[in-house]
């Protein structure tokens, strides 16, 4: 009997002994409805692959330890579990992000960290300059004004899910143009205190 007629008990039972045909059906059978699961969650295609793969890969990392009844719900309770993560990491990110901006300033700073300071503040406003006028302005008033998605809703007369879009968009546009900075961010809100 090939690994392709095995059920899913039989598929683990014999990845707990290294098999690696085993590993390679299951994950055939679950990668695509693990990623669709997470993209849509997560509305982010590259961040839901790399979540689908981690998965497996601690799945094959944990193989010789692993005793699961029901590997369908195991891996779609392991897959909540890592997109949980993921979104905690982000907002963590951002918090940080918004922190630094709100209170770095280049008084507060030793000469590296002020010329690091003022290349991400030159670099943040050309990547605002990118962005579409109604994304550039929700994300202005959220992370500058510090207005809630409800209140940016009521000031622009558009619908709180429209307001999360341009601010999932604005982020999403920031956080790929910014990435050279989150190290030099995060240091200098640690030695900045």
């Amino acid at each position: 009997m090939s690994e392709q007629e095995l059920s899913d008990n039989e598929l683990v039972a014999l990845l707990r002994y290294d098999n690696e045909e085993a590993f390679r059906t299951l994950y055939e059978r679950y990668w695509y409805t693990l990623f669709t699961t997470a993209k849509r969650k997560l509305r982010d295609e590259d961040v839901a692959a790399d979540i689908a793969q981690e998965l497996f890969l601690r799945l094959w990392q944990k193989r010789s330890t692993l005793l699961i009844s029901n590997p369908n719900a195991y891996l779609t309770a392991s897959l909540k579990h890592l997109i949980i993560d993921h979104v905690r990491t982000q907002l963590q990110g951002e918090q940080y992000a918004s922190h630094f901006i709100h209170t770095a300033s280049p008084d507060s700073l030793g000469t590296a960290q002020t010329v690091e300071f003022s290349e991400l503040t030159e670099s943040l406003n050309l990547a605002l300059q990118q962005l579409p006028d109604k994304t550039r302005e929700v994300f202005i008033l959220n992370r500058f004004e510090q207005l809630t998605i409800r209140e940016i809703a009521i000031r622009l007369d558009l619908s709180e899910k429209t307001i999360e879009y341009h601010l999932s968009r604005s982020l999403t546009f920031l956080r790929a143009h910014l990435h050279d900075y989150a190290t030099a961010i995060v240091l200098t809100i640690i030695l900045g205190r």
